[in-house]
């Protein structure tokens, strides 16, 4: 594992972290469906972690019904596809009237759903280097909306550089050839890029988004999957995090 990897491991959970690589391991077909999963024993010992993080992890895996936890704690594969965890959780947030704090929160984890999802997919993709040069196009603008907001204080700056960032992560879902994800991601998209652009960012945290945008954009060129996956899980779950404290200050 290299550093940078280790870096971005360190800034998720471990049971998120647990979660993502198993999550990963399923999708790749590593363990197929009906198969059981190895014993939660061998699996604390592989990723080095606690029960209590792998039981959390698996709740996670369970929530999204790739897994199924027998009353022995043993841990069965119940599919290979998220089609149906989306589809499920999407069906659920239209059905809802209210635009309230758990709707927007089950946006979110869609999100982040679908972005982890593509760039895993992105990563591997032999035909992937025009999408990743869109991404690269978007960061160099973001960074240059960051000069010009440091040099003048211009607040058009800010929104050009909110509507790029949008657009770095739609490069990212759009490169996705499911046809489901890509229609529900096309249904949330204006309601997504709503809530990114009204979370308040200090100058650092755009700084530190940009440097952690080129970590991906890096990280897709090479082909590197296990990096590109940590780096868009961070980014995506911290967004959500974000959200949610942002919403608690607002109804404080």
């Amino acid at each position: 594992m290299t550093r940078q990897s280790r870096d971005i491991s360190n800034q998720m959970p471990k049971a998120t972290h647990i979660a993502a690589l198993i999550e990963n391991a399923i999708l790749n077909n590593e363990y197929k469906q009906g198969e059981s999963l190895p014993s939660q024993k061998d699996l604390c010992e592989k990723y080095n972690a606690s029960s209590r993080s792998l039981r959390e992890a698996f709740k996670t895996l369970e929530a999204k019904g790739l897994i199924e936890v027998s009353q022995g704690k043993k841990a069965f594969v119940k599919t290979n596809r998220l089609d149906q965890y989306v589809e499920s959780l999407s069906t659920s947030m239209f059905s809802q009237e209210r635009q309230d704090r758990k709707l927007y929160s089950d946006l979110l984890e869609v999100h982040i759903t679908l972005e982890v999802s593509a760039a895993r997919e992105l990563s591997r993709s032999p035909e992937r280097m025009p999408i990743v040069k869109t991404m690269e196009d978007s960061l160099k603008k973001m960074d240059k909306d960051l000069i010009i907001f440091e040099t003048s204080g211009d607040k058009e700056a800010v929104q050009d550089f909110q509507s790029c960032d949008f657009s770095f992560h739609l490069a990212v879902v759009s490169s996705n050839n499911n046809i489901v994800f890509r229609s529900i991601y096309n249904s949330l998209a204006p309601q997504l890029k709503k809530i990114m652009s009204s979370l308040p960012e200090t100058l650092e945290e755009r700084r530190k988004k940009v440097r952690e945008y080129g970590y991906l954009v890096d990280a897709l060129r090479q082909g590197q999957t296990d990096l590109a996956v940590a780096l868009t899980l961070v980014y995506t779950t911290s967004l959500r995090q974000k959200f949610n404290a942002h919403y608690e200050e607002e109804q404080a």
